[in-house]
């Protein structure tokens, strides 16, 4: 199963940008809980941006910690470009990787890497959306269409 927290669009380093999140998830896919708490958070997709834009600009990234769980999960990062939300980078791991580490590396991975696409630029990012994907509960499988 995979939760993703969809819908994101902020930049938070300058505030330029409103913040869109209505709290759903991608695809219908409820958010994975722990304990009574949901794991996947709007946050993660904010921090992503901030990643990026620090990214794009030069900047430092500010040393805090991220204010969500820094527990390990397999975990994908997309980039989508504007209304139509077209798809402009996607990259992650299937192994587990601890939340801060991993949402820094694909942040700016899936943006500048995916090999399907030119690298985004400083004038795409007002334009961009973000979602995070969170990989849990895997199951083996006997044969390739054991779905």
């Amino acid at each position: 199963m995979a939760s993703s927290c969809c819908g994101v669009k902020k930049q938070k380093l300058n505030n330029s940008m409103p913040s869109i999140c209505n709290g759903n998830l991608a695809g219908g896919h409820s958010s994975y809980h722990k304990n009574g708490y949901s794991v996947i958070l709007p946050e993660m997709c904010y921090f992503c941006f901030d990643v990026l834009h620090s990214h794009l600009h030069n900047y430092e990234l500010p040393r805090s910690a991220p204010p969500f769980t820094n527990e390990a999960y397999p975990l994908f990062v997309t980039w989508k470009l504007g209304r139509e939300r077209r798809l402009r980078g996607c990259i992650g791991t299937f192994s587990p990787t601890s939340l801060h580490g991993g949402l820094r590396e694909y942040a700016v991975t899936s943006a500048m890497k995916d090999s399907r696409f030119d690298p985004i630029t400083k004038e795409e990012f007002p334009k961009l959306h973000c979602s995070v994907s969170l990989l849990t509960h895997f199951e083996e499988a006997a044969d390739y269409m054991d779905w």
